[in-house]
C-alpha cells in the first residue's frame, strides 16, 4: 500500500473491530481477560503458521 496514512487508518479500524469482538465475547460468555488473551495468542500462532506455508506459486 503506497499511502502510509491509509495503512494506519486500516490498522486502527481493525484494532477497534477486534477489540469490540473481544468485548462482546466477554459479555456473551463471561470469559476472563486471560481467556481472551489466550484465544488471541492461538489465533496469531495460526496466522503465523499459515504465513510461513508456501503457495503453489512459490510465494510465502
Amino acid at each position: 500500500m503506497a499511502n502510509l496514512d491509509q495503512k494506519t487508518i486500516l490498522i486502527d479500524n481493525d484494532y477497534e473491530e477486534i477489540k469490540n469482538i473481544c468485548i462482546n465475547l466477554q459479555k456473551d460468555t463471561v470469559a476472563s481477560n486471560l481467556e481472551v488473551k489466550s484465544l488471541l495468542k492461538l489465533i496469531m500462532k495460526e496466522w503465523e503458521g499459515k504465513g510461513e506455508q508456501k503457495t503453489g506459486f512459490g510465494f510465502r
